[in-house]
């Protein structure tokens, strides 16, 4: 694969879309070529993070290890599909392994030359930031079918229940919300211009406050209390996916599943502004 090929390829990668052709070829100068065997891994879960993958031929499927030695297959990636961001986004291991399922081209990007392509303020810097959210969002929401389809029978055509009277509050206390991690890097100026955007809400315990496949109107960041996350099927028993003490905690957010109030939240919403809409 020439230097060229390279470039062309990475022109038609949908997380890079958008950046100067200067910008790519400073970029394929920066990673590195492999071919991997059928059968082989790009790495298994929980292994560090030290690369960002684009997949040029082939496939690889992404596996999630259970209880009990067994493995679910959570998706696949093709050609044009970027793996291995996840690890590098939060330091944290792969959350996946990453089986090669044909033989499989692919250029790795190494953690710091991506770390610097999120650096800075060039606009190219906050495109990449949107395709990568953008990027996230769609998986998860991939994933949440094959946790769907796992799960059996088919989702429920039901109404999702009574929506929660969500009523108008004050503001919690800056200092408690800045010990809250989402909020550990925001100077007291940022703080103030996000708190100040939006505004709160409690939700009653037991009370729907999203309904799956409704469109989403807000972005709900949860000060305090704790939400539980279910796939309601067709048994009309819902399934929870987070209902774990571990789990129910505050300063999640919501917006993609049905969620159901455990105990009272306090909520912020946004007023029109999307980058600042929170609850």
């Amino acid at each position: 694969m020439s230097d060229r090929e390279t470039v062309e390829f990475l022109a038609t990668v949908p997380l890079l879309a958008g950046r100067e052709e200067a910008d790519l070829v400073e970029l394929a100068r920066l990673m590195r070529r492999r071919t991997v065997p059928e059968g082989q891994f790009l790495w298994r879960q929980g292994d560090r993070a030290r690369e960002l993958v684009f997949i040029v031929e082939g496939g690889v499927a992404k596996l999630l290890d259970l209880t009990g030695d067994r493995t679910a297959e959570l998706g696949r990636a093709g050609p044009g599909d970027v793996v291995g961001e996840m690890g590098l986004l939060d330091g944290q291991g792969h959350a996946m392994s990453m089986r090669v399922t044909e033989t499989a081209t692919v250029l790795a990007l190494g953690r710091q030359d991506f770390a610097a392509l999120l650096a800075g303020q060039h606009p190219s810097t906050f495109r990449l930031k949107r395709h990568l959210a953008v990027l996230l969002t769609a998986r998860l929401r991939t994933q949440l079918a094959h946790l769907a389809d796992s799960l059996g029978g088919e989702p429920s055509h039901d109404p999702a229940g009574t929506l929660a009277e969500l009523e108008e509050c004050k503001a919690p206390d800056s200092r408690y919300v800045r010990r809250m991690a989402t909020f550990h890097d925001f100077d007291p100026l940022a703080l103030w211009g996000f708190l100040t955007s939006g505004h709160y809400v409690r939700c009653p315990p037991g009370r729907t406050l999203l309904a799956e496949g409704t469109p989403s109107t807000a972005f709900y960041l949860t000060i305090n209390g704790a939400v539980i996350r279910s796939f309601w099927m067709t048994s009309r028993n819902p399934r929870e996916t987070a209902s774990s003490p571990s789990n129910r905690r505050p300063n999640r957010s919501c917006g993609m599943t049905r969620r159901h109030a455990r105990s009272r939240v306090i909520a912020v919403t946004g007023d029109g502004r999307p980058s600042m809409r929170l609850s």
